[in-house]
């Protein structure tokens, strides 16, 4: 409302200025306006203010407030007929204005504003051009400079100089107004074909009309009045009649509708007015013979005739609401439409879709912008919203929702409003009903998420639970079937040797030795099968030291230890008992091939701890090529398959007579 006001006030002062200026002149001369003007003068200024004041009260926008006052002032500078006898007697030596009628001064006056007007108003209708704000302020400033010498001008020749400068700025304003309009006209893009037809409507108008304008000047300076101001309203008359038609063709302003249903709903009215007027004479004069009491002949009439008016209204009012006002049906189509969609949605990013872009293309909006918290709740820059309201699901704040005029039509009324803020408020309820399934449809995923990993804990601890019990199995079958045999060899060697002669007792002792470290190395895998599922970290320094010296008390063919080993661990190799297992079977795999194959009886075994294992083992042995291996010997992949299964990294370096190296490289967990 306030901005609308703001609009209106430029055509007040305008308004105000030139009924005071004429004041002014009837006081200061004596003659009213009403003796000086014409009939048809007067009718052409009044139906070129009506086209110029139309636009801005039916749509209030800058530029129809433009053209409002330029219609103004045009129209009160053709009230008052201007004749070839109207010229004053020039007296050389006084400036001009001591001569110059008051009615003749205030049409020069409004000349004068009317030439940066017509610069203005070209700049910015019928739509905006790239004519900067500063060469507008040029000409109305140009138009005033030359206006004031040319009033102070007391010689011939500064009169003949100022007159020429002031038509040949009225040339270049007519230039550059048919000029703007003409390239409007010429454009060729889709978008603005729309501007061009109005454009050429416009610019043909205006060329009829001011080319005679701009030629009376001539005219009336060589004495000649060939174009007197009859003739010259005439040719006025082409712009309310080219404007008008552009309104009612190409909607023009934008008021084209507004214009029909006004026309059509006052015809409607008037013929309405006179079915109810013939509906009451009549019935009047029907019952006046036929009732004895004559009096209440028009109150029967009357009563009758609202019985058989108000059908007819209602019928006649739908039928036009049909015909004048599809976008009002529209818009309560798309209001149910809406409240329909707005209960199916349960995604805020759907409800956000169908109130941005789905709702104003229904009801043919400019824009909708919904904006949510904790986004500000403003406006969108450089819009301006026709209807806004605050989103609000019970007490609390959810968002803003702003919605843009009608491409086409009337303002939102009071009944629309009211449908409005009841849809914003189905769509705040679906906003928190949105926010509260997505926030129990994240809080069903963690559960799933949850479920799903309870539920992989329980498959491994399950898993666990049965390698565990194998384990036992397989330590218990061990310790009853080749525990018990292993120690019924030890003490079948231990008798032998004692009867034996001396020649087989060396070999029967060595007998008696081996059976004893296998069934130490034999109660050792027991300690580890039965204690799978004990601690969760090893001490894999102790085990690769008690593997080493059983080695070495263990005589070789040769005589002396199987194998001597030097070992380079730090103390105290805790690492996880998996991976401990692991190493350890490798690594005593690695030396049973130094023992087997090598030829060596020494190795040098290096174990390193930081983010991973690395364990190395080498020999001085015959060495092979590893990539000669043998078919039937799985020593060496089953080492690889072990390493590799828990991620590590396995190599082999060897040359024939240059012995063998063997490297392997566990991950280990971070702490």
């Amino acid at each position: 409302m306030k901005k609308q006001i703001l609009l209106f006030l430029p055509i007040i002062a305008v308004i105000a200025i030139e009924i005071a200026a004429f004041r002014w002149a009837v006081q200061a001369t004596g003659q009213s306006t009403r003796n000086m003007a014409t009939f048809f003068s007067a009718a052409v200024a009044i139906l070129i203010l009506i086209t110029g004041l139309a636009p801005a009260l039916i749509k209030p926008q800058n530029n129809h407030t433009l053209v409002a006052c330029f219609a103004i002032v045009f129209a009160f500078f053709i009230l008052v007929p201007f004749e070839l006898k109207d010229l004053p007697l020039l007296q050389p030596g006084k400036p001009l204005y001591q001569f110059i009628n008051i009615y003749l001064f205030l049409r020069l006056a409004n000349a004068a504003i009317l030439l940066p007007m017509a610069i203005h108003v070209s700049a910015r209708f019928p739509r905006p051009t790239n004519v900067p704000a500063r060469v507008i302020a040029y000409s109305y400033a140009l138009s005033i400079f030359l206006f004031i010498p040319f009033l102070l001008s007391s010689r011939p020749w500064q009169r003949i100089l100022t007159i020429s400068l002031l038509f040949l700025w009225f040339t270049v304003v007519i230039f550059f107004f048919i000029r703007n309009l003409f390239m409007i006209a010429r454009d060729p893009n889709p978008e603005n074909q729309l501007d061009a037809q109005r454009a050429r409507v416009v610019m043909f108008s205006m060329i009829l009309a001011e080319v005679p304008l701009w030629l009376r000047p001539l005219t009336l300076a060589f004495g000649l009045d060939i174009f007197h101001y009859e003739l010259l309203l005439i040719f006025q008359l082409f712009i309310p009649i080219g404007i008008a038609y552009a309104i009612l063709r190409h909607d023009l302003f934008g008021i084209d509708r507004i214009l029909r249903r006004t026309l059509v709903y006052g015809l409607v009215s008037l013929l309405l007015l006179t079915l109810y007027l013939f509906l009451t004479s009549s019935i009047t004069s029907l019952f006046t013979d036929s009732i004895t009491s004559r009096p209440m002949a028009p109150v029967i009439s009357l009563f009758i005739s609202a019985l058989l008016f108000e059908p007819t209204r209602k019928w006649i009012q739908g039928w036009l609401d049909k015909l004048l006002y599809p976008d009002r049906l529209k818009f309560q189509s798309a209001i149910h439409s809406m409240q329909y969609l707005l209960g199916r949605a349960n995604r805020r990013e759907e409800i956000m879709h169908l109130l941005n872009d789905i709702f104003p293309n229904q009801i043919g909006a400019e824009w909708g912008a919904l904006k949510l918290f904790p986004e500000p709740d403003v406006a969108p820059a450089h819009l301006s919203p026709a209807w806004s309201t605050r989103l609000v699901a019970g007490s609390v704040p959810v968002g803003g929702y702003w919605l843009g005029a009608r491409r086409a039509g009337p303002a939102y009324d009071s009944e629309e409003r009211n449908r409005l803020s009841a849809l914003m408020g189905q769509a705040a309820l679906a906003l928190a009903y949105s926010n509260a399934y997505e926030s129990l449809y994240e809080l069903n995923k963690n559960l799933e998420a949850r479920v799903q990993e309870q539920t992989t804990k329980a498959i491994t601890d399950q898993k666990a639970l049965a390698a565990y019990e194998e384990r036992q199995r397989i330590a218990r079958d061990l310790h009853d079937s080749v525990t018990q045999s292993i120690f019924g060899m030890n003490l079948m060697a231990r008798g032998l040797k004692a009867a034996a002669p001396d020649s087989f007792k060396g070999q029967l002792a060595e007998l008696e030795t081996m059976a004893g470290n296998i069934l130490k190395e034999m109660r050792l895998l027991l300690d580890q099968l039965r204690n799978a599922e004990g601690e969760a970290n090893a001490d894999l320094s102790g085990s690769i030291r008690g593997l080493c010296d059983a080695l070495s008390r263990q005589s070789g063919p040769e005589g002396g230890p199987l194998l001597s080993t030097g070992l380079e661990i730090p103390a105290g190799v805790i690492i996880p008992k998996p991976i401990a297992e692991e190493a350890l079977w490798v690594l005593r795999e690695a030396l049973h091939n130094v023992i087997k194959h090598s030829g060596s009886r020494t190795a040098k075994v290096e174990v390193k701890k930081d983010s991973a294992l690395r364990v190395t083992v080498r020999d001085d042995g015959l060495g092979f090529e590893p990539s000669m291996t043998q078919s039937g010997h799985y020593g060496l992949r089953g080492m690889r398959e072990r390493v590799l299964a828990l991620g590590g990294e396995f190599k082999i370096e060897s040359e024939i007579g240059n012995g063998t190296s063997i490297f392997f490289v566990l991950p280990l967990p971070r702490s």
